[in-house]
């Protein structure tokens, strides 16, 4: 792989990241807030089913994030 093209996909894991960082605080702002609604547990197993694939899905991302940089760290060596 290319230098070019690993910096690419560093850049763009990293914003990708960036995003699912932000859904989830999004999510906790917006569950703070739901717990004064009527239906508050039908509504929180569904937040919270989204929360844990949100949380794999940045645990992947940032493992990802971390192999791009031992990658990137290799070539320039």
């Amino acid at each position: 792989m290319t230098s070019r093209s690993l910096k690419r996909r560093w850049l763009r894991t990293k914003m990708a990241l960036s995003q699912t960082i932000d859904h989830i605080l999004d999510i906790n702002r917006r569950r703070k807030a739901l717990s004064a609604a009527p239906d508050y547990a039908k509504s929180q197993e569904a937040i919270e089913e989204e929360l844990k694939v949100l949380n794999r899905i940045a645990d992947q991302q940032a493992r990802l994030l971390r192999k791009y940089e031992m990658n990137m760290a290799q070539s320039n060596s």
